[in-house]
């Protein structure tokens, strides 16, 4: 077999021979891809694709990310190996060589993320460990835990500047994301949950979900990043779609707990967002909305805070079975 190591820009025949690979094994579309494989992310991440070949047939697939913001943080992804060669120990070799080579770059951290307990075994065995609340594993290569990770990674408190989000965001949401969180609902916009009441499942499939609020112009997200180049919140604006009366933004986001004091921030960056698109779209300003559980009193309070008041019921969330209720919260925009 061919082991071939590579970075983007791929030959665009090979893109499309990869992202059908993994289109055929995921069973989702890897259409997002194209450009990431194209080089579009080379000033925001480092990518790098494990292959094996034999006679030019694709035999496995890995993937590894690592960030330029912080390049001590990794992801893990298209694990992939074609029916005719699995059980022979193939991805297993290519997560090795990525891992080395990660380790090699002195990176401190690389998550991944599978429901497979046959995958979750071998990647334990690479020194991968689950992060408890998620379907996600994290290898440290300093030995400690992930847990004992992400208290010391969030430790430090430091001055913070809101930007719009980028592919930048694609590692370093990872991290805040799986932390355990006090509000049930993080960001009713992304269907992102706490850990403490919903199982995380997705790892390297969190940055797509806020990557697609940017299509048609319709949304966008906003990242909170410290000095030190560690993402501490994340805020998203969701225009309504299709032809509406009056245009609507929902806004909604989230910190970690040390940083509670820029929510407002984010929040407000947020707003401003979609009353200026909206504007420029649709020549009217959007009233704005945000939806929260009804659990989630505190959050539901910095709203109101804000200026936003009940408008009524919502769709119930499902934490891991259990139906919450939801409620609206409106608020008029001012231009």
């Amino acid at each position: 077999m061919d082991y071939m190591k590579i970075t983007p820009p791929l030959p665009k025949e090979l893109i499309a021979e990869l992202t059908k690979f993994w289109e055929e094994t995921f069973q989702t579309s890897y259409e997002g891809f194209h450009s990431l494989l194209s080089g579009a992310e080379r000033d925001n991440n480092h990518n790098t694709v494990y292959l094996l070949q034999e006679q030019e047939q694709l035999v496995s697939t890995c993937h590894l990310t690592t960030s330029n913001v912080l390049p001590q943080l990794g992801g893990l992804g298209e694990v992939a190996t074609h029916p005719q060669f699995r059980r022979q120990g193939i991805a297993a070799r290519l997560c090795e060589y990525a891992r080395n080579d990660f380790q090699g770059q002195n990176g401190q951290a690389v998550f991944l993320g599978t429901v497979n307990p046959d995958a979750a075994r071998v990647y334990y065995r690479l020194g991968w460990r689950k992060l408890a609340g998620t379907n996600v594993m994290a290898l440290m290569t300093q030995g400690c835990s992930p847990e004992a990770f992400l208290v010391d990674y969030f430790r430090e408190e430091a001055p913070t500047n809101i930007t719009p989000g980028t592919a930048a965001d694609r590692i370093s949401m990872i991290p805040l994301i799986v932390c355990p969180h006090d509000w049930q609902v993080l960001d009713a916009n992304v269907n992102v949950y706490s850990t403490r009441y919903a199982t995380q499942s997705s790892c390297m499939g969190l940055y797509p979900r806020y990557a697609a609020l940017a299509e048609a112009d319709r949304g966008s997200w906003f990242a909170a990043y410290t000095d030190a180049g560690r993402l501490v919140g994340l805020g998203t604006a969701q225009l309504s779609k299709g032809r509406v009366t009056q245009p609507v933004c929902q806004v909604d986001g989230f910190t970690h707990q040390r940083y509670e004091n820029i929510w407002e921030d984010l929040i407000e960056a947020a707003m401003r967002w979609g009353i200026v698109h909206s504007i420029d779209m649709l020549q009217e300003a959007a009233t704005l909305r945000a939806t929260v559980s009804v659990e989630d009193e505190e959050k539901r309070s910095r709203f109101e805070a804000l200026g936003f008041h009940s408008i009524g019921a919502g769709q119930a969330f499902a934490l891991d079975g259990r139906e919450v209720a939801s409620v609206h919260l409106g608020r008029a925009s001012e231009r």
